[in-house]
Protein backbone atom coordinates (compact mmCIF):
# COMPACT_ATOMS: atom_id res chain seq x y z
CA UNK A 1 0.00 0.00 0.00
CA UNK A 2 1.07 3.66 -0.22
CA UNK A 3 0.35 5.16 2.79
CA UNK A 4 -0.09 9.01 3.50
CA UNK A 5 1.22 10.79 6.66
CA UNK A 6 -0.36 14.35 7.30
CA UNK A 7 1.12 15.38 10.97
CA UNK A 8 0.59 18.84 12.25
CA UNK A 9 -0.68 20.83 15.61
CA UNK A 10 -3.87 20.86 14.37
CA UNK A 11 -4.97 23.92 16.18
CA UNK A 12 -8.12 23.55 14.45
CA UNK A 13 -7.92 21.57 11.32
CA UNK A 14 -9.15 23.74 8.69
CA UNK A 15 -10.32 22.88 5.30
CA UNK A 16 -7.38 23.83 3.80
CA UNK A 17 -5.12 21.00 5.80
CA UNK A 18 -8.00 18.40 3.77
CA UNK A 19 -7.27 20.03 0.77
CA UNK A 20 -3.61 19.39 0.58
CA UNK A 21 -4.44 15.73 1.65
CA UNK A 22 -6.97 15.19 -0.86
CA UNK A 23 -4.74 16.20 -3.69
CA UNK A 24 -1.64 14.23 -2.29
CA UNK A 25 -4.44 11.29 -2.47
CA UNK A 26 -5.07 11.84 -5.77
CA UNK A 27 -1.64 12.85 -7.43
CA UNK A 28 0.34 10.43 -6.11
CA UNK A 29 -2.26 7.19 -5.55
CA UNK A 30 -2.19 6.79 -1.97
CA UNK A 31 -4.62 4.35 -0.51
CA UNK A 32 -4.82 5.61 3.10
CA UNK A 33 -4.11 9.29 4.62
CA UNK A 34 -3.39 8.92 7.88
CA UNK A 35 -3.84 12.16 10.03
CA UNK A 36 -1.85 12.49 12.93
CA UNK A 37 -2.29 15.21 15.46
CA UNK A 38 1.40 16.15 17.42
CA UNK A 39 0.93 16.05 21.11
CA UNK A 40 4.02 17.80 21.70
CA UNK A 41 5.12 19.36 18.22
CA UNK A 42 9.01 20.05 18.85
CA UNK A 43 9.14 23.47 17.49
CA UNK A 44 6.26 25.16 18.70
CA UNK A 45 5.72 26.05 23.09
CA UNK A 46 2.78 23.19 24.19
CA UNK A 47 1.28 25.74 26.57
CA UNK A 48 0.30 27.84 23.65
CA UNK A 49 -1.80 24.52 22.18
CA UNK A 50 -5.32 23.98 22.67
CA UNK A 51 -4.97 20.54 25.11
CA UNK A 52 -4.30 17.41 22.81
CA UNK A 53 -8.04 15.86 23.48
CA UNK A 54 -9.87 18.38 21.97
CA UNK A 55 -7.58 18.95 18.81
CA UNK A 56 -7.86 15.01 18.05
CA UNK A 57 -11.45 15.18 18.06
CA UNK A 58 -11.50 17.82 15.70
CA UNK A 59 -9.44 15.91 13.22
CA UNK A 60 -11.58 12.93 14.05
CA UNK A 61 -14.83 15.24 13.39
CA UNK A 62 -12.75 16.38 10.03
CA UNK A 63 -11.97 13.35 8.26
CA UNK A 64 -15.42 11.47 9.13
CA UNK A 65 -16.68 12.26 5.71
CA UNK A 66 -13.83 10.84 3.99
CA UNK A 67 -13.92 7.25 3.35
CA UNK A 68 -9.84 7.09 2.48
CA UNK A 69 -8.85 9.28 5.73
CA UNK A 70 -7.93 8.38 9.47
CA UNK A 71 -6.51 9.89 12.41
CA UNK A 72 -3.82 8.01 14.52
CA UNK A 73 -3.54 9.25 18.20
CA UNK A 74 -0.19 7.96 17.92
CA UNK A 75 1.66 10.89 19.36
CA UNK A 76 -0.48 11.37 22.43
CA UNK A 77 1.79 8.41 24.39
CA UNK A 78 5.26 9.82 22.95
CA UNK A 79 7.59 11.57 24.92
CA UNK A 80 8.26 15.96 24.57
CA UNK A 81 9.11 16.80 22.16
CA UNK A 82 8.11 14.44 19.51
CA UNK A 83 9.52 13.98 16.00
CA UNK A 84 8.48 13.03 12.69
CA UNK A 85 10.70 10.34 12.66
CA UNK A 86 9.57 8.83 15.68
CA UNK A 87 6.11 8.98 14.54
CA UNK A 88 7.02 7.26 10.82
CA UNK A 89 8.85 4.14 12.49
CA UNK A 90 5.69 3.84 15.15
CA UNK A 91 3.74 3.86 12.12
CA UNK A 92 5.46 1.11 10.38
CA UNK A 93 5.13 -0.89 13.39
CA UNK A 94 1.69 -1.00 12.93
CA UNK A 95 0.83 -1.36 9.42
CA UNK A 96 3.92 -3.04 8.51
CA UNK A 97 7.10 -2.19 6.90
CA UNK A 98 6.14 -3.34 3.67
CA UNK A 99 4.12 -0.52 2.62
CA UNK A 100 5.62 2.85 0.96
CA UNK A 101 5.02 6.03 3.60
CA UNK A 102 4.80 9.44 2.10
CA UNK A 103 4.70 12.20 4.27
CA UNK A 104 2.47 15.29 3.40
CA UNK A 105 4.32 18.49 4.14
CA UNK A 106 4.82 22.05 2.55
CA UNK A 107 7.40 22.61 1.01
CA UNK A 108 8.68 25.05 3.10
CA UNK A 109 8.83 22.98 5.91
CA UNK A 110 10.93 20.25 3.28
CA UNK A 111 14.73 21.56 4.59
CA UNK A 112 13.31 20.91 8.71
CA UNK A 113 12.13 17.66 7.71
CA UNK A 114 15.66 16.39 6.18
CA UNK A 115 17.42 17.81 9.07
CA UNK A 116 17.84 14.75 11.21
CA UNK A 117 18.57 17.15 14.37
CA UNK A 118 15.06 18.28 13.59
CA UNK A 119 12.91 15.88 12.85
CA UNK A 120 14.57 12.22 13.39
CA UNK A 121 14.02 11.03 9.99
CA UNK A 122 16.83 9.26 7.58
CA UNK A 123 17.26 8.91 4.07
CA UNK A 124 14.70 6.38 2.94
CA UNK A 125 12.85 6.10 5.82
CA UNK A 126 9.66 7.68 4.15
CA UNK A 127 9.02 9.67 0.80
CA UNK A 128 7.95 13.27 0.58
CA UNK A 129 5.01 14.78 -0.74
CA UNK A 130 5.90 18.85 -0.62
CA UNK A 131 2.89 21.16 -0.98
CA UNK A 132 4.23 24.03 -2.93
CA UNK A 133 3.95 27.26 -1.40
CA UNK A 134 3.84 30.84 -2.44
CA UNK A 135 7.16 32.52 -2.36
CA UNK A 136 8.83 29.07 -2.13
CA UNK A 137 10.69 28.24 -5.22
CA UNK A 138 11.58 24.69 -5.59
CA UNK A 139 14.04 25.48 -8.39
CA UNK A 140 16.00 27.56 -6.11
CA UNK A 141 15.20 25.26 -2.79
CA UNK A 142 16.46 22.29 -4.14
CA UNK A 143 19.72 23.22 -4.22
CA UNK A 144 20.15 22.65 -0.32
CA UNK A 145 18.77 19.33 -0.61
CA UNK A 146 21.32 16.54 -0.18
CA UNK A 147 21.76 14.60 -2.70
CA UNK A 148 20.67 11.60 -0.94
CA UNK A 149 17.22 12.85 0.05
CA UNK A 150 16.69 13.70 -3.46
CA UNK A 151 14.93 10.23 -5.20
CA UNK A 152 12.72 10.53 -2.02
CA UNK A 153 11.03 14.05 -2.81
CA UNK A 154 8.30 14.41 -4.72
CA UNK A 155 6.81 18.14 -5.37
CA UNK A 156 2.78 18.52 -5.35
CA UNK A 157 1.36 21.68 -7.30
CA UNK A 158 -1.70 23.11 -5.64
CA UNK A 159 -3.73 26.86 -5.97
CA UNK A 160 -2.02 28.16 -3.02
CA UNK A 161 -4.41 28.08 0.15
CA UNK A 162 -5.04 31.52 2.32
CA UNK A 163 -6.85 29.60 5.36
CA UNK A 164 -4.33 29.26 8.69
CA UNK A 165 -5.29 27.88 11.56
CA UNK A 166 -4.17 31.25 13.14
CA UNK A 167 -6.58 33.12 11.41
CA UNK A 168 -9.22 30.67 12.45
CA UNK A 169 -8.13 30.86 16.38
CA UNK A 170 -8.13 34.90 16.39
CA UNK A 171 -11.35 35.01 13.82
CA UNK A 172 -13.45 33.34 17.14
CA UNK A 173 -11.85 34.99 19.75
CA UNK A 174 -12.67 38.46 18.12
CA UNK A 175 -15.84 37.14 17.56
CA UNK A 176 -16.13 36.44 13.58
CA UNK A 177 -17.66 34.04 11.11
CA UNK A 178 -15.03 30.48 10.59
CA UNK A 179 -18.10 29.60 8.19
CA UNK A 180 -16.07 27.95 4.87
CA UNK A 181 -12.60 27.92 6.95
CA UNK A 182 -13.05 24.85 8.58
CA UNK A 183 -16.03 21.64 8.11
CA UNK A 184 -19.06 22.64 9.94
CA UNK A 185 -18.53 19.43 12.36
CA UNK A 186 -14.91 21.10 13.73
CA UNK A 187 -17.16 24.50 13.72
CA UNK A 188 -19.16 23.28 15.79
CA UNK A 189 -17.14 21.69 18.14
CA UNK A 190 -15.26 24.54 18.77
CA UNK A 191 -18.78 26.68 19.49
CA UNK A 192 -19.49 23.96 22.07
CA UNK A 193 -16.64 23.53 24.02
CA UNK A 194 -15.41 26.85 23.56
CA UNK A 195 -12.51 26.67 21.72
CA UNK A 196 -9.95 30.02 21.80
CA UNK A 197 -12.30 31.63 23.71
CA UNK A 198 -11.76 29.63 27.42
CA UNK A 199 -9.01 30.17 29.68
CA UNK A 200 -6.99 27.18 28.39
CA UNK A 201 -5.79 28.84 25.19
Amino acid sequence: MRLGILGGSFDPIHNGHLAIADSARIAFNLEKIIFVPAYCPPHKARPFLAPYEHRFRMVERAVAGYPLFTVSDIEANESCPSYAGTTVEQLQKQYGRIHDYFFIIGLDALLTMIDYEKSKIRPGMCHFIATTRPGFAWDVLQQHIPEVFRPYIHINEMPALSISSSEIRDRVRTGKSIDGMVPDAVKHYIETFKIYTSCFT
